[in-house]
């Protein structure tokens, strides 16, 4: 049985979105031309990485999910009907 909250990011997606939060918060802090609120968007990529569940991932799996059994549903229903 399948949970929601099941893990839904590889450890290697894991490890590039631990490495992109400390890009954006290393440039927030060494250069003071990157506006500080950069340092926000950090926190998205590290958070889903220490937890690897990305709610956004987990809908775009969903809706790729039922679109494809939409499309099964009308390749097998016309393959069927076809005599």
């Amino acid at each position: 049985m399948s949970n929601k909250f099941d893990m839904n990011i590889t450890r290697s997606e894991a490890l590039r979105r631990y490495v992109i939060g400390t890009v954006l918060i290393a440039a927030v802090l060494i250069s003071p031309m990157v506006p500080a609120w950069i340092a926000l968007f950090a926190c998205y990529p590290i958070f889903t990485a220490m937890i690897q569940w990305d709610p956004a991932n987990a809908l775009m799996q969903a809706a790729a999910s039922r679109f494809s059994k939409d499309v099964q549903d009308v390749v097998f229903r016309n393959s069927t009907s076809v005599s």
